[in-house]
C-alpha cells in the first residue's frame, strides 16, 4: 500500500507539471529580477561580492602563490611549488580561478541591475552609488589577482547565460585597461575610510583602497621583469606616482608607530596603516574548515604539533631570517622559531611540545594566536584575525620605486626612510639611513619590501615583476633550514644547519612568469581557452 500511494502521488505531481507551472516563481523566493529593489537588497548584493575573499581555499592559494613559491617560505605538503615542478592540474590553481570568476559574476550582476538604474524602492541614492563603487573595485581586484597569476584571461563584464560561455582569453593589456577603468570609476564615488560608520561598515572598500590598488596595477605594468610582455609600459611609473600622491593627500593613513607585531593581532585590525584587509571573525556555531567565517590561513601557518591543531603547512625559511639587518626589530616580530613556539605552547600538564616535520626552524609570526586564544575559539580552524592585503608601507615603497624610475632619487630615499624609521622604533643604532643612489638605492628598496612585507603574499610577484626570480631562486639559491638551541635564559641561538643551499633547478623563464591555467578550464572550453606556454 505504501508503494502504491507513492506511485499515485508521483503521477499526480507529474500530471500537474505543465510548462506554465514550471515557470512559476516560488512564493517568497526572490529572483534576480525581483532583487535589487531596496536599500537592504543593495547591501546584501554588495556583501556577496566580497564573499570569495573569505573562502578558505582562496586565502590558501594566496599564501601558496605569494610566499611558498619563493625564498621566503616552504609548504611542507606541496614541495612542488618551491621546486617549480607543479602542473596545470594542481587544485589551488582551479580554486583561485573559479573563486575569482565567482566574485566577478557577483559584481557583474550588481552592476547590471544597479548602475545608472532608477530603482524606486532605493531611498539612499548615495548608497546606490557606493555599492556600484564597491562592485567595481572588487571586480578589478579579482581580475588583477588573475592577470598576475595567469596573464591574459577571458574578460567577462556581464552575467553570462549558458549559451554565451564561449569566451576566449583577452590579452593582459586589455585586462589591465579594464582594471584601471573600474578602479578610477570606483575611486570617484567611494567614501573615504573616515566617512564610513566604524561600527557597521569597517572593512568596506574605500576611496583610499581604490587609489592604492591603482598604484599596484600601474607598477605591475611598468616593472622591468615584464619588458617582454605586450602590456609593458614604463609611462605607468608616472601614473603610479600620481595615484599614490592622491592617496597620501586624503590624510587618512599613517604608519603605525607602536609595536610592529601588534599590527597583525586582533587588537591591531583596521588600524591607521590599514588600507584594505579582509574581515574575519570567530563564529562558534559554524564548524569545519569549509563553512566558518574564520581565517583558515592562521591554521595553516602556525607550526604543526603532530595532531590536527594547528596544522602548520607553511614555514618561513632561514634565508628570510638572514635577510633582516642586524638589530632589525621586525625580524623577531615577523618570525617565530620552532623552540620559541613550543615554549609558548606548553601543555596544561607542563609538557613542552615538539614541532613536527620541521623543515626550516621558523614560522610566520604574523599569523599567530596564543595557545589560550586558539583553544578558546569555538572552532580551532576559525581564526578571527583579519588578512592584511594592502598597508601604507607597501604603497610608500612602491612610490619610492616609482620615484627611482622617474629620476627622483631624493624622493625615493625619503619614502624608503619613512619605512625604515618606523622599523627602527627610536633605536638610532640600527637600520642606518640609506644614502646610496643608482642600483644600490633600487636594491635597498627591493630589500625593504622583502623584510617589511614578508609573509603577506607579495614576494613572488615582486620577484617576477622586477626580473629577479631566476637569480634569487635558481642562480643564487637560498638556505632553507637553521639549527636552533635554547640558551637557558629565554633566548635562542640560531645558526647554520649545514644543509646545502636549495636551488629551484626546474624554474624556467618565461614559462614561470605565470602559473598554468587550470587544465579543467582549458578542457571545458573545448579549445577556446589556450594554455600558457610550457604547461
Amino acid at each position: 500500500m505504501k508503494n502504491i500511494f507513492i506511485i499515485a502521488l508521483l503521477a499526480l505531481v507529474l500530471g500537474a507539471c505543465s510548462e506554465d507551472f514550471l515557470d512559476t516563481v516560488k512564493i517568497g523566493e526572490q529572483t534576480k529580477d525581483s532583487f535589487y529593489a531596496n536599500d537592504s537588497d543593495l547591501l546584501k548584493a554588495a556583501n556577496a561580492c566580497y564573499s570569495p575573499l573569505w573562502e578558505y581555499h582562496y586565502n590558501w592559494g594566496r599564501t601558496t602563490f605569494g610566499n611558498s613559491t619563493t625564498d621566503d617560505a616552504v609548504d611542507r605538503e606541496d614541495l612542488k611549488m618551491r621546486e617549480f615542478t607543479f602542473n596545470s592540474t594542481a587544485f589551488l590553481f582551479t580554486y583561485n580561478y573559479r573563486y575569482n570568476y565567482r566574485g566577478i559574476l557577483m559584481a557583474n550582476q550588481l552592476l547590471e541591475k544597479v548602475e545608472g538604474v532608477d530603482i524606486p524602492g532605493v531611498k539612499n541614492k548615495d548608497l546606490q552609488k557606493r555599492v556600484v563603487g564597491e562592485a567595481k573595485f572588487l571586480r578589478a581586484y579579482y581580475y588583477y589577482d588573475m592577470v598576475k597569476n595567469f596573464g591574459g584571461v577571458p574578460l567577462v563584464l556581464k552575467a553570462l547565460i549558458l549559451e554565451e560561455l564561449n569566451e576566449t582569453r583577452a590579452t593582459a593589456s586589455v585586462i589591465y585597461q579594464q582594471i584601471e577603468k573600474d578602479l578610477k570609476e570606483a575611486a570617484a564615488v567611494l567614501p573615504k575610510k573616515s566617512e564610513y560608520n566604524p561600527d557597521k561598515d569597517m572593512g568596506r572598500i574605500t576611496k583610499g583602497a581604490a587609489l592604492a590598488l591603482l598604484v599596484k596595477v600601474c607598477v605591475s605594468q611598468a616593472s622591468p621583469g615584464y619588458a617582454t610582455q605586450e602590456f609593458y609600459n614604463t609611462a605607468k611609473w608616472e601614473e603610479a606616482k600620481t595615484h599614490a600622491e592622491a592617496l597620501f593627500a586624503l590624510g587618512e593613513y599613517d604608519l603605525y608607530m607602536g609595536n610592529y607585531r601588534d599590527m597583525f593581532t586582533e587588537e591591531g585590525e583596521n588600524g591607521v596603516e590599514s588600507i584594505f584587509e579582509v574581515q574575519f571573525y570567530d563564529s562558534p556555531k559554524d564548524d569545519g574548515a569549509f563553512t566558518n567565517n574564520g581565517n583558515f590561513t592562521t591554521f595553516l601557518n602556525m607550526p604543526w604539533l603532530g595532531a590536527g591543531d594547528p596544522y602548520g603547512r607553511y614555514q618561513a625559511t632561514y634565508d628570510l631570517y638572514l635577510a633582516f639587518e642586524n638589530g632589525d626589530p621586525r625580524r623577531d616580530a615577523s618570525l617565530i622559531n620552532s623552540l620559541q613556539f613550543a615554549d609558548q605552547w606548553v601543555d596544561t600538564d607542563g609538557t613542552v611540545p615538539t614541532v613536527n616535520e620541521d623543515l626550516t626552524g621558523f614560522s610566520n609570526y604574523k599569523h599567530y594566536l596564543s595557545r589560550e586564544r586558539y583553544f578558546a575559539m569555538g572552532n580551532t580552524r576559525n581564526s578571527p584575525v583579519n588578512e592584511r592585503i594592502i598597508r601604507l608601507s607597501d604603497i610608500y615603497l612602491l612610490y619610492a620605486e616609482a620615484c627611482y624610475h622617474t629620476g627622483e632619487e631624493g624622493n625615493a630615499r625619503i619614502y624608503l626612510e619613512k619605512v625604515r624609521e618606523r622599523a627602527r622604533n627610536g633605536n638610532a643604532s640600527v637600520l642606518p639611513e640609506v644614502t646610496a643612489g643608482g642600483q644600490a638605492l633600487l636594491d635597498a628598496i627591493y630589500h625593504e619590501r622583502r623584510v617589511e612585507l614578508c609573509g603577506e603574499g607579495h614576494r613572488f610577484h615582486d620577484l617576477v615583476r622586477t626580473g629577479r626570480l631566476v637569480k634569487e631562486l635558481k642562480t643564487d639559491g637560498y638556505k632553507v633550514k637553521a639549527a636552533l638551541a635554547r640558551n637557558g635564559d629565554g633566548t635562542y641561538t640560531v645558526s647554520d644547519s649545514g644543509e646545502p643551499i636549495f636551488k629551484a633547478t626546474a624554474l624556467e623563464m618565461p614559462k614561470n612568469m605565470f602559473f598554468p591555467l587550470p587544465q579543467s578550464e582549458v578542457d571545458n572550453s573545448g579549445g577556446l581557452i589556450v594554455q600558457n606556454d610550457g604547461y
